[in-house]
C-alpha cells in the first residue's frame, strides 16, 4: 500500500481502490492500494474519515472508516459496511482530528528533543489521547521550575516557525546521523527533522504525520508533572487543546475572583485564610464533640464500645479513649468513621493486654494497626454491626 500520509500529511482527500474486504467477528476490515489514513501506531490513534463511492447500480454511497491497524505487517481498516473488491473510493480524512493530533505530536517532539539535549534523558513512553492531555515519560527527574523553562524554550521555537521535514536515509547515511528513537527499527527508518541547517532542534525516528512548520503547533502548555518510576511523566497540550485548557482555567479563575469580589492575584491569600478559618472551626467543633462524648461515658460507664462519625482528630480520640479506659471495665474501643469509609480505632483495657485484643480484632474484623500492651490503634473496614457483635462476645 502506498502510504500517502507519510510523504504528505496535508492531503485531505485521495482516490483509492479496495483490494480486499473481510468480515471477522461481525467487524468489517478492508485494505486499500493507497491511503491518507494513518493507522494506530507509535502511541497515536488511527485516523478516521469517510469512503465515498458509486455502487453497481450507479447510486452514491459512503461508509465510515472507524479504525486502522497493522496486522502481520499489512495495514487494514475497519469500516461500518462492506465494500466490493476493486471498488474505487474517494477517501475523505477527518481533517480537524488529524491536525489536532499533528499539533500535539510535533510539540511533543520539540519538548522531548530539548530534554534529551539539555539533560540527556530519553522519552520512554508516549500516548496521544484525543480526550486527555498528551503524556510523555522521561527516564530522569525534572522539577516544575525546569519544565517552566523548557516550556518557554519550546514556545520560542514555535514562534520561529522552523520547518518540519521527513526523510528516508539509507543505512550508510543513518550511521552518520545523530537521532532519537524509542525502539530498534528494522528496515527503512523515517526521520522527522525539526529545524534547518542553521538550527536543528531535533531529529527523531517517527512514523506519524506532523505539521509542516513549528508555527502551526500554535502553543505548547505543560499541564502537570508527576513522578513515574525512576523519572517523570509530563502532560502537555498544544494548539487548539492548549487554548481550550487556558480558556477553561481562566473562566474558573474569573468566576472565583467574581465570587470574592477581588482581583485574581488575591485569591491564593484568601483561600489560605479560609482554609485556616475552616480548620479552626473544625477543631473547635471537635472539642465540643469530645466533651459531649466524655460526658456520656461518665454518665453510662457500661458502654464499652463507642462509635462516632464526627471527624474527631487523633488527639480527640486519645482523650476520649483515656476516659473510656478509666471509667469502664474490660476491653473498650472507640471507633471513628462509617461503614462506607471504614473506622479508625483506639482500643485496649485497664490491666489487660491490648496486643492480645489486636490479634482477635485482626482475625475477626480484618483490623490493621498496632501499639503497646496498654493501647492499640489502627483501621478496620468491618461494618458497625460486625464490630458490635465482636465486642459483645469479648
Amino acid at each position: 500500500m502506498i502510504k500517502l500520509y507519510e510523504t504528505n500529511s496535508f492531503i485531505k482527500e485521495c482516490t483509492a481502490r479496495v483490494i480486499s474486504c473481510e468480515e471477522k467477528n461481525n467487524l468489517v476490515y478492508i485494505k486499500l492500494d493507497e491511503s491518507i489514513f494513518f493507522p494506530e501506531e507509535g502511541g497515536q490513534y488511527a485516523d478516521t474519515g469517510l469512503l465515498e463511492y458509486v455502487d453497481a447500480n450507479g447510486e452514491n454511497n459512503s461508509v465510515k472508516l472507524l479504525d486502522g491497524q497493522i496486522v502481520d505487517g499489512a495495514i487494514i481498516y475497519q469500516t461500518d459496511h462492506k465494500i466490493d473488491i476493486n471498488t474505487e473510493v474517494l477517501c475523505k480524512l477527518d481533517w480537524a482530528k488529524r491536525f489536532d493530533r499533528m499539533q500535539n505530536h510535533s510539540g511533543e517532539h520539540i519538548l522531548s528533543g530539548l530534554i534529551n539535549r539539555k539533560f540527556g534523558y530519553n522519552n520512554v513512553g508516549f500516548h496521544l489521547s484525543d480526550d486527555d492531555a498528551v503524556t510523555l515519560c522521561m527516564d530522569g527527574i525534572l522539577s516544575k521550575e525546569q519544565l517552566l523553562e523548557l516550556e518557554s524554550e519550546v514556545n520560542a521555537i514555535i514562534y520561529e516557525d522552523l520547518p518540519i521535514t521527513d526523510s528516508y536515509p539509507s543505512k550508510e547515511e543513518l550511521g552518520n546521523i545523530s537521532y532519537r528513537s524509542k525502539i530498534e527499527i528494522e528496515g527503512q527508518v523515517r526521520l522527522i527533522t525539526i529545524g534547518d541547517d542553521k538550527q536543528t532542534v531535533d531529529i527523531c525516528a517517527c512514523c506519524a504525520p506532523h505539521v509542516r512548520t513549528t508555527g502551526q503547533i500554535g502553543i505548547l502548555k505543560v499541564t502537570s508533572v508527576t513522578k513515574f518510576k525512576s523519572g517523570v511523566q509530563i502532560s502537555i497540550l498544544c494548539g487548539r487543546r492548549a487554548l481550550e485548557y487556558i480558556n477553561h482555567n481562566l473562566d474558573t479563575l474569573n468566576t472565583l475572583s467574581g465570587a470574592f469580589s477581588t482581583h485574581p492575584d488575591n485569591l491564593p491569600a484568601i483561600i489560605d485564610s479560609l482554609k485556616k478559618d475552616n480548620q479552626a472551626v473544625k477543631s473547635e467543633l471537635s472539642d465540643y464533640k469530645e466533651k459531649a462524648i466524655i460526658e456520656g461515658i461518665v454518665a453510662n460507664p457500661q458502654i464499652r464500645c463507642i462509635f462516632s462519625n464526627n471527624q474527631l482528630s487523633a488527639q480527640n480520640m486519645k482523650n476520649i479513649y483515656n476516659v473510656l479506659v478509666e471509667n469502664c471495665t474490660g476491653y473498650v474501643g472507640l471507633f471513628e468513621g462509617s461503614d462506607e469509609e471504614g473506622y479508625r480505632y483506639y482500643a485496649g483495657g485497664n490491666g489487660l493486654n491490648a496486643r492480645e485484643l489486636a490479634n482477635l480484632m485482626r482475625e475477626a474484623l480484618g483490623a490493621k494497626g498496632g501499639g503497646s500492651e496498654e493501647m492499640i490503634q489502627g483501621k478496620t473496614d468491618a461494618d458497625r454491626m460486625s464490630i458490635e457483635d465482636f465486642w459483645k462476645k469479648l
